[in-house]
């Protein structure tokens, strides 16, 4: 699968840098990006190979045409990584919750 393809000739590349040192290299091309300038990012299918520059059509694509695909259990097990982190930092105990009298902490009991 190499879905980022030269508009000047027929190669292809798995990878955008691969591509834009072809560009640089056979054809003169020299990109105009900044230091660590973000780039538009491609979403590829694993299976077929489908690409998209939107999230959201990517996932549709492969949670209606590859249920059991690995990257689809990935994004679930990140979703659900990403939602317990969430919940755990929301119900960690605050230390300047326990103690609720300011006297405590004003009469130097640390």
């Amino acid at each position: 699968i190499r879905p980022y393809k030269c508009e000047l000739c027929e190669k292809a590349f798995t990878q955008r840098c691969s591509l834009e040192s072809h560009m640089r290299k056979i054809h003169g091309v020299h990109q105009q990006y900044a230091y660590r300038q973000r780039r538009s990012k491609i979403f590829v299918c694993e299976d077929c190979g489908y690409t998209s520059s939107r999230p959201d059509e990517y996932f549709l694509h492969v949670r209606q045409c590859h249920p059991g695909s690995p990257a689809l259990r990935r994004y679930y097990r990140r979703q659900a990584h990403e939602n317990s982190s969430f919940a755990s930092a929301e119900h960690k105990l605050n230390p300047y919750l326990l103690y609720s009298s300011p006297a405590y902490y004003m009469d130097g009991a640390f």
